[in-house]
This record gives C-alpha cells, structure tokens and sequence, in this order.
C-alpha cells in the first residue's frame, strides 16, 4: 500500500524543523537539570553525577512512571554512579559501558551488539523501571541534545513512543503502521523500536534518529485530525519553548497528514 506522504517530503519537513526541536529539548535540560548542556564538558565529576540523575528522572517521569518507581531507579543508578572516579571517567561512554557491563544485574539482560552505542542502549534496562524506550531517549537527551558522551550519533536509537505511531498513522496510513510496528499500545518493544530505527534510517540515513522529531511535531500540532498548533501544549510547556518559533499548523499539512483513515 503507498505510503499518504512521501519518504522526501517527509525527510525535508523532519530536517526543517530540528533546530527548533532541539532548542526546545536543550530548554528542557537546562531548566530541569539548571545546567546549561552546552557545557556538560566542563563539569566535574560531583556535577557530572548530579546531571545524569536529573536527565534520568526526567525521562522516567516522561514514562508516567509512579514517584516511588523513578526514586528506586534512581537509588540504583547513584550505586553505578558511585563508581567513578573521575568527570573523564563518567563522560568517556567506553569506559561508561565497560563498568556497566561489570555491575550486578537487576534483570538478565546482555548485548551481542558491535556498536557501543547500541550495547549501552540495550543494557539501560538493567535499572528499574527502564525500558528500550526510555533508554532511547535517555541516550538522545545525552548524545544529541548535548554532548555528554561523544558518539557518532548515526547510531543513536530513536525512541518510539505513543505519539509518534499516532503521526506514523497520519503519514503513512493505520494499515502501513501496524503492519510495521504492531497495535498502538503503552509501552513498545524492543523489536516494533528497532522496527522504528530501520523507517528513520530509510527515510533519514545517517540523521534516523531524527525521525523521533515526528513527536514534536505531533505533540504540539496534533489532537484528532486538527492540525492547527495545540494552544494549550503551547501555554502549559511555555519555558521550553523560549526561543522556539511554533508555526500556526503541523509542517505536514500541505501534504495531508491529517488523513488517517487509510
């Protein structure tokens, strides 16, 4: 079945609008961690520990995790923080990885994957309350929306959440996203995921871990079929959006995202 918009015009909306989405998810961590992450290179080791904590919550409470969950999760992060020694130690995502793979399990989850990158997405999971989703999007906050870990960012992970299969619908049509993701749930797995990860490297090649741009555009343009900018995500996120210029509809809307009835 054809896809309602094409991979091309697809790729020129999502590339268009990045600059715009990561100063909005630069927002977010400077006003949740109170650290600017333009500078996460010059933090110490103390600061450095302080900002992974935050990031995480962050993430996790993105999850709708309980309050009592993300604390547990956090508890058991601070013990694998702890074992650092130094800022070059926490920031050098080998040696992050490697110590990662030496700490006691929390559930028996290994990696066979080359890519370091992957490896760590894959083994996030070990801590309580994370899943692949979170760990993606832990890893995009830390390796794109700033660069607490130097990676070759082609090989980040988009996360694919409940919003972005809702604009996979309107793009693509119902039957060509559950064919390739499953049903619409809570909680993805890891292989509807990577299924996400193979449409972003279709689409974007080296840059697929921008197909996760499809949630801000989704977030904030989209209830229904309306494709006008959602006043009240707009008032409510208003601090994250200082300096993010929203346009008065979705950028698909020439194109006709809007029809999800296929």
């Amino acid at each position: 079945m054809p896809k309602i918009v094409s991979d091309e015009q697809i790729k020129d909306v999502l590339l268009s609008i990045n600059s715009s989405a990561r100063k909005y998810f630069r927002n977010m961590i400077e006003i949740r961690t109170g650290i600017d992450p333009a500078n996460v290179k010059t933090l110490d080791l103390e600061t450095s520990i302080h900002f992974l904590k935050y990031v995480w919550g962050m993430c996790l409470e993105w999850g709708n995790q309980r309050v009592n969950y993300i604390e547990r999760s956090i508890q058991r992060l601070c013990k694998f923080l702890n074992s650092f020694n130094s800022k070059k130690e926490i920031q050098d995502l080998q040696i992050f990885l490697q110590k990662l793979e030496e700490f006691p399990s929390v559930k028996p989850v290994t990696s066979t994957s080359p890519d370091d990158v992957v490896r760590l997405t894959e083994l996030l999971p070990k801590f309580d309350s994370v899943r692949i989703k979170t760990a993606a999007l832990i890893m995009r906050f830390l390796c794109l929306d700033c660069s607490f870990f130097d990676v070759d960012r082609s090989k980040l992970i988009p996360p694919l959440d409940r919003v972005n299969y809702r604009m996979c619908e309107q793009l693509f049509g119902k039957k060509y996203t559950m064919e390739g993701f499953g049903r619409l749930r809570g909680t993805f797995d890891k292989k509807a995921t990577l299924a996400f990860d193979d449409l972003g490297k279709t689409i974007l090649d080296k840059n697929k871990v921008l197909i996760d741009n499809l949630w801000f555009i989704g977030h904030f343009y989209h209830d229904g079929t309306n494709c006008n900018v959602r006043q009240g995500a707009k008032i409510i996120e208003l601090p994250y959006l200082h300096d993010v210029e929203l346009q008065a509809s979705c950028p698909f809307w020439e194109y006709g995202c809007a029809r999800i009835d296929s």
